[in-house]
């Protein structure tokens, strides 16, 4: 009965406005004991029972007493009994700490990409055996770097060295987490700062640092998965024409869907974020960048309230339909890792 009340108003709503389609278990109260409990929870909408959270990190950025075993599994089991609260299971750390990595393989929650830095090109023997041995699923590369050396140049992602682990992934089939570009201002809503002052200082642009990626990386590596970090902020369309001209490119969610608690988007905020998520479901996955640790010394404490959460509070305003809602919460992530996907988490 539900669906032909669906197809009874699509015949009279603008097609953006269409119902979302029910979850099964609304379906099993339509159609279940002839139809007893079809009235019950007539308010449900789409909702995923699966948030993988593509873009973690176990502590604030690289906590100077690092965590070790027993610590880690503390902090990590806490972290999903929190999160778990929201129906998140799984995740993928980006972090450069070997005792991460043999502490996670074995852990089918868990996922972690290695976080290198731009001089660390000479790690390519390593990389292959950390792969081999299960300890890492992906690499993680930060344009930071640029911004923290002296007379840095960007360029050195276009080594010979650098383009022979990129041949490496692209024939593991690895997938590169790369934080590419910086907004320009300080986005003061999701506690962004101190933009203004480094592109003062900077000897090159968004543009260039943008365009010597994809012709120096993606076109050169077309099978490489590269996944850009917070580059929502680039707006829908700029993203749309990088979509459909690079095939081998994904976006994570985080910083750029973001939405305080109580905060809310209206109806014309939510139509070309609506639009946007179904049409590229596959190339998109939620991401949060939070931290499952925060020592004292955190600048963002409580990462759940103050970052988990408002990531996922965007994407549920937006009312995706069902299948475009579990493709961005995990079908995504999942086509991403691909073979390096573990045995399934019973929830």
């Amino acid at each position: 009965m539900w669906k032909a009340l669906v197809f009874l108003l699509a015949g009279v709503l603008p097609a953006q406005q269409y119902p979302v389609e029910p979850y099964p278990d609304n379906t099993e109260r339509w159609e279940g004991d002839n139809g007893f409990s079809r009235g019950f929870g007539m308010t449900n909408h789409a909702y995923s029972f699966d948030w993988f959270d593509s873009h973690a990190h176990l502590a604030y950025s690289h906590f100077p007493t690092r965590l070790r075993g027993g610590q880690i599994q503390e902090v990590m089991d806490r972290w999903f009994r929190m999160t778990g609260m929201y129906q998140s299971g799984r995740a993928i750390l980006m972090d450069p700490y070997l005792e991460t990595m043999e502490w996670a393989r074995d852990d089918p929650r868990i996922y972690v990409f290695w976080w290198l830095k731009w001089e660390q090109s000479d790690q390519l023997p390593e990389i292959q055996r950390r792969v081999k041995e299960g300890l890492v699923q992906g690499l993680k590369l930060h344009s930071g770097d640029f911004r923290k050396n002296a007379n840095s140049d960007y360029r050195v992602m276009g080594t010979p060295a650098w383009h022979s682990i990129y041949a490496y992934c692209e024939q593991a089939e690895l997938p590169i987490v790369l934080h590419l570009n910086q907004h320009w201002g300080d986005q003061r809503y999701t506690y962004g700062k101190g933009s203004k002052e480094f592109w003062a200082r900077v000897g090159y642009t968004n543009q260039q640092l943008l365009d010597y990626f994809l012709s120096e990386m993606a076109a050169k590596h077309p099978k490489v998965k590269w996944v850009l970090t917070h580059m929502n902020f680039q707006g829908n369309e700029s993203l749309a024409r990088l979509f459909d001209r690079y095939p081998n490119l994904y976006v994570d969610t985080s910083i750029g869907m973001f939405l305080r608690e109580f905060d809310t988007l209206s109806p014309e905020e939510i139509k070309p974020y609506r639009d946007f998520c179904i049409r590229y479901a596959d190339r998109l996955m939620f991401g949060t960048d939070a931290f499952a640790y925060q020592p004292l010394e955190s600048a963002y404490p409580g990462h759940l309230q103050n970052w988990w959460l408002p990531h996922q509070l965007f994407i549920m305003q937006l009312r995706l339909p069902q299948k475009t809602l579990e493709q961005i919460t995990h079908g995504t992530a999942e086509a991403l890792l691909g073979k390096y996907a573990k045995r399934a988490v019973k929830r």
